[in-house]
């Protein structure tokens, strides 16, 4: 083995050394989320997942950036426009109804301050901002009638506590609203906003 191959395996072991205390900065959120408020009696308990980069890893003022993926499906079929049929004897307008996913992306920059002077365990809070782009896709129960898209952005501000159970586990309750009328003048479907509980964990590798 070449001087230069040993030198790069020992800085290699060195800085896996150094990260070894703390955990690398990397690491993956998994959650169970609930939706709330208007929105929230259209759609089923769904699930969040993502990957997350994490700083300041030695202090109590751990910070990480989020990009997560949210997924959710309705609990009965919501509104999708309205159809015009001939009963016999005049022209009816009726509501029509499909069948809706709910799928979101977000990136989001969250602070935990730890009650401890280090990060390492115990209780912390959490605090974020960021944004959402949320796409619902729509599918007509009556057939023949087609699919329909929808895509609206949000702001999106998260609270919520957690407890760390050493430098890579986490369990993580949250609150997270989102707030549609910052890019929309009209007003979307469920209503402005898109609130829901997340119970969860974070894992750092």
């Amino acid at each position: 083995m070449s001087r230069r191959a040993l030198t790069l395996l020992f800085a290699t072991l060195s800085l896996a050394a150094q990260e070894s205390p703390d955990g690398n900065r990397f690491g993956i959120g998994l959650s169970a989320i609930k939706p709330t408020g208007d929105w929230g009696s259209y759609f089923d308990p769904g699930f969040q997942a993502g990957i997350q980069i994490h700083f300041n890893r030695e202090g109590r003022h751990l910070q990480r950036l989020r990009i997560d993926y949210l997924r959710m499906d309705d609990s009965g079929p919501v509104p999708f426009g309205t159809n015009v049929f001939w009963n016999g004897t005049t022209w009816v307008t009726a509501a029509a109804n499909a069948r809706s996913r709910m799928e979101a992306y977000t990136v989001a920059y969250e602070w935990m301050p730890h009650l401890e002077n280090h990060s390492r365990s115990g209780a912390f809070f959490i605090l974020g901002v960021g944004g959402t782009l949320w796409n619902e896709t729509r599918r007509a129960v009556a057939p023949g009638t087609g699919t329909v898209t929808d895509t609206e952005w949000s702001m999106t501000f998260s609270a919520g506590a957690g407890w760390r159970f050493n430098t890579h586990a986490t369990l993580e309750l949250r609150y997270v609203h989102g707030d549609l009328s910052s890019f929309w003048h009209h007003q979307p479907d469920y209503g402005s906003t898109r609130d829901f509980l997340s119970v969860g964990t974070s894992l750092r590798f």
